[in-house]
């Protein structure tokens, strides 16, 4: 009986560590919109903001304070590599685009 319970805890103990050395800081993380540099070449001065929606997605960064402008933000880490941050900024006026605003 107490072998029993000695093998059991062992057991217990031997896959309990197997899941702690588990190292959750090498797994890919995507954030927020991604920024393709394919999309990003096909955004055109003069577009609609329906046309751009449609292209890029709504933003995430909802723009609560100025609707002339959309905010773009993309992170990435691929495991212990540094993180890759893009922005991107969109303005628009009279519901058209105007500017582009790429940030690396």
């Amino acid at each position: 009986m107490q072998i029993r319970t000695i093998l059991m805890l062992v057991s217990i103990t031997l896959s309990l560590t197997g899941c702690l050395s588990y190292d959750l800081s090498k797994r890919c993380v995507q954030q927020g919109n991604l920024l393709s540099s394919n999309r990003i070449a096909r955004l055109k001065i003069g577009m609609s903001k329906n046309d751009v929606a449609i292209l890029m997605g709504t933003s995430l960064i909802s723009p609560m304070f100025n609707n002339e402008r959309w905010d773009y933000a993309y992170t990435w880490r691929d495991g212990g590599k540094p993180l890759k941050i893009r922005n991107l900024s969109l303005y628009f006026s009279q519901d058209r685009l105007v500017r582009i605003e790429k940030m690396p």
